[in-house]
């Protein structure tokens, strides 16, 4: 697994052995980040149920100026924390381990808002829905921010949850990335 573009392109990152992390791949991430463009640069990136930081470290690299990774996998963070390392991006990012919707609770109480949130939860498990409704709740995206879900062909993504409506959505074979953004937002 590489990073595709920006300042750390071609550079490595290391996964975990065996099937319980799924990253991202590679062509779903480079057409995540050509739809949203530029609009990555200079932003608060969020990464719920992280897997190898993968995604995250593609938005520092294209620009984002800070990160936060949630994993609740103990061995999966320590992937996380070796590839932080690794790229030398200590700086600019922090990884947890916690489960989402207390993490969501935790970030909300420290008025953290994010600009970009992307969340690629285990795909047995069907909470895309359940986590946006979580960050609708808790009010974590900026008013002209974006939400980024993966998620399995099997999960239907309603056309708005919470305060956010569906904008755009693209089919990967079996998987689909659904892009959500506030209800009364501009276009």
């Amino acid at each position: 697994m590489r990073i595709v573009a920006g300042t750390l392109k071609n550079r490595r990152i290391k996964s975990r052995e065996g099937r319980e992390t799924r990253p991202t791949l590679e062509r779903i991430k480079e057409a995540i980040f050509s739809i949203i463009g530029e609009k990555v640069v200079d932003t608060k990136f969020l990464d719920l149920y992280s897997g190898t930081g993968n995604v995250s470290f593609e938005a520092l690299s294209r620009g984002a100026k800070r990160a936060i990774m949630i994993e609740e996998d103990k061995e999966a963070l320590r992937v996380i924390i070796e590839n932080v390392n690794h790229l030398g991006v200590e700086e600019k990012c922090r990884a947890y381990k916690n489960d989402v919707f207390r993490a969501i609770e935790i970030l909300s109480r420290k008025n953290e808002i994010f600009d970009i949130i992307f969340l690629d939860p285990p795909y047995k498990e069907n909470i895309s829905t359940k986590t946006i409704e979580k960050i609708s709740e808790e009010n974590l995206l900026e008013r002209d921010g974006i939400i980024i879900s993966e998620h399995s062909t099997y999960e239907k993504m309603a056309d708005k949850i919470g305060n956010f409506v569906k904008y755009d959505e693209r089919d990967y074979n079996k998987k689909v990335v659904s892009f959500y953004r506030f209800e009364d937002r501009k276009k």
